[in-house]
């Protein structure tokens, strides 16, 4: 049997610089796309098999470009929408080859889960996300989100800003670790579900999920601020960049019949721009004429009134939404239908090397009914006084870590003190945080 290689994070991103540069400098071509598309044919190779083809180079440059592109096609009708047409490679059969050599005796399925997170997270372009106020959330922030929230198995899970499906991967890795009687494979496929706009994390999130858990979540490419009272064009048509017209809601109405909202929402949506199409802003109770409404607002509606009543949230929001006065009327409506439990303040270099933007988390539980009269009630304000990463971005790791260690274990932050406080604090005040009352809907 052949050898087979544990790559780590330093030797995974010299693997993929060496497959940019000969993308790049030798075809032109969009460098995400094809590395993307040799990515998951070594993927499919190694999961799933074929009897004609195996991801290697052959006695030929046109005989491996054949077989990759054969194991392209397996991966895209077996996988849908995981490949966006078309499915071939666009490099010449030379290229294709050299970048196969160059990835042939490594394996995807034997590398940590995080090293491929991070790979597939260097292909996502700058550009693509943070032009659009969007980033990838540390991982050692989503573990403490995840580790606070405590999901169970029969919970269902919504991120409708998933990106390349942190927290969903997390939330899994969370149940496989807490319950090891649950099955993963039928977990992901009935529990997990993510939205996202942008086609490229959506199609990182599908490919992480294949590698976690063994099957296919729940990931969709929607705009999920479009609510289910706008149906002025059809569902069947695409808006302008070419996400189809399609709600969350319909989405979740194509798999189950009756579907009465989620268990859980994690989610970090992102927090830049202002959506002024008034065909979206006229469905939502926070929008009145003359007020200017950022997108970070309008998902924080979007989110409570996904969750069934007693569900529970746990979202990523700039720091003036929850200390501005200019933002007083948001959080008015957040306490008539949420029961804030705790906010955690985020340090500033939290999302470095991305951006500066100083974040809270907000916890809560939807209340059964909006209230007009607010309760004195009791809420646990916690600030993180070592987000694990130094001014420029880089993870500042703990003495006598190790090269292997997860960046939960790795990284020097006081999120395990803070995921320690909250649940003493919900202990303490006879806060019921988890009911484990999720259901899997009839189909």
């Amino acid at each position: 049997m052949a050898k087979r290689f544990f790559i780590h994070k330093g030797e995974w991103d010299s693997i993929i610089g060496r497959l940019q540069e000969l993308v790049m400098a030798n075809s032109g071509e969009d460098e995400f796309k094809e590395i993307f598309k040799l990515l998951i044919a070594k993927l499919y190779s190694e999961k799933i098999g074929s009897s004609s083809y195996k991801f290697r180079s052959y006695r030929s440059s046109k005989e491996t470009a054949k077989a990759i592109n054969a194991l392209i096609s397996l991966a895209a009708d077996r996988w849908k929408g995981i490949i966006e047409e078309p499915h071939l490679l666009r490099l010449t059969d030379e290229h294709i080859n050299v970048c196969v050599e160059a990835l042939e005796k490594y394996s995807i399925l034997d590398t940590s889960l995080e090293v491929m997170d991070s790979v597939f997270e260097h292909l996502v372009s700058r550009a693509a996300k943070g032009a659009k106020g969007q980033y990838f959330t540390p991982r050692h922030v989503i573990e403490c989100c995840v580790r606070i929230i405590d999901p169970s198995p029969d919970e269902i899970i919504i991120d409708p800003a998933c990106g390349s499906g942190g927290f969903l991967i997390h939330a899994l890795n969370y149940i496989r670790t807490n319950y090891p009687s649950a099955d993963v494979e039928a977990y992901c496929e009935n529990r997990l579900w993510g939205f996202d706009f942008e086609h490229r994390a959506i199609q990182v999130a599908k490919a992480l999920m294949l590698i976690a858990g063994d099957g296919q979540a729940n990931i969709f490419r929607v705009n999920s601020l479009l609510l289910n009272n706008i149906q002025q064009i059809s569902m069947l048509e695409e808006d302008k960049t070419g996400i189809p017209n399609l709600t969350i809601e319909d989405v979740v109405r194509m798999r189950y019949r009756k579907q009465d909202g989620f268990d859980v929402v994690l989610t970090n949506p992102p927090f830049a721009g202002e959506i002024k199409e008034g065909s979206i802003l006229e469905g939502y109770e926070l929008y009145r004429k003359g007020r200017r409404l950022e997108r970070d607002v309008l998902f924080l509606e979007r989110c409570i009134k996904l969750l069934k009543p007693g569900g529970r949230i746990g979202i990523v929001l700039p720091y003036n939404k929850l200390g501005s006065q200019a933002w007083a009327y948001l959080r008015e409506w957040l306490y008539k239908n949420l029961r804030i439990v705790a906010v955690l303040g985020l340090g500033r270099n939290t999302f470095l090397p991305h951006t500066h933007q100083k974040a809270s988390i907000l916890f809560g539980i939807k209340r059964e009914r909006a209230i007009r009269n607010i309760p004195p009630e009791d809420i646990i304000f916690m600030i993180s006084e070592k987000e694990g990463k130094d001014s420029s971005g880089r993870i500042i790791n703990r003495v006598k870590s190790r090269e292997e260690d997860n960046i939960w274990v790795k990284a020097d932050h006081d999120f395990e003190e803070i995921v320690e406080k909250f649940h003493e604090f919900v202990n303490s005040k006879n806060i019921v945080w988890n009911k484990k009352n999720g259901t899997i809907p009839s189909s």
